[in-house]
């Protein structure tokens, strides 16, 4: 069990895990250790216990993980880092790729990704899915490339029904900052209203249809 890569998920769709860990525990050499279902229980568990890998989402219950993988990079230098996420976005690609986050895939990569990921990962090298590679080459000015991650959280949100209050509690600010927030990003979508921020978030693949 020593010789074996120690693996920790955090994805709060159980679905989704075990989705994973079907592929990661067909490989002998991989030993999954725990799970969780937010960034703070994930970064509780991984600070008392030896994790080689961390698999894990960027929105987790608790919010955007961004501010989570930041802190796991500082405090904890040697457990490497796996991203997967929904979105294919290039800021938010952008974001993660600067906390020096050791690999991003999207939930589109195949099962030989994430197995090549985790292998890259643990030793020390970088590793970037086909549909997230291609998107670097092809890198442009599109509107949506000019989000940042917690404007697209916001924009989420919005889809969900959130008020501007309940938005500011989720994401630990106040309802002036959000207001700052949605009023940027209509001056980004070149939309008046949440329906055209709806209509934006749908067409873009940032929430599901």
């Amino acid at each position: 069990m020593s010789n074996k890569i120690t693996i920790f998920l955090a994805e709060d769709h159980k679905l989704v895990r075990d989705a994973w860990k079907l592929t990661i525990e067909d490989n002998s050499k991989f030993s999954i250790i725990g799970e969780a279902e937010t960034g703070a229980e994930a970064l509780e568990y991984c600070s008392k216990n030896k994790v080689d890998v961390i698999i894990m989402d960027i929105n987790l219950k608790d919010g955007s993980s961004i501010e989570v993988i930041k802190q796991m990079i500082d405090t904890l230098p040697k457990v490497k880092i796996v991203v997967v996420s929904m979105l294919n976005v290039y800021s938010i690609i952008k974001d993660l790729y600067k906390t020096g986050i050791s690999s991003f895939l999207t939930k589109n990569s195949s099962k030989e990704e994430l197995i090549e990921a985790i292998k890259k990962a643990y030793n020390n090298e970088k590793y970037y899915s086909s549909e997230i590679a291609q998107l670097l080459l092809e890198r442009d000015n599109e509107t949506i490339n000019t989000l940042n991650s917690r404007e697209i959280k916001v924009i989420q949100f919005i889809c969900e029904g959130f008020s501007n209050k309940e938005i500011g509690i989720n994401m630990k600010m106040s309802e002036k900052t959000i207001e700052g927030y949605k009023t940027k990003i209509f001056k980004k979508l070149k939309v008046f209203n949440n329906i055209g921020i709806y209509c934006f978030a749908q067409k873009n693949g940032l929430i599901n249809s």
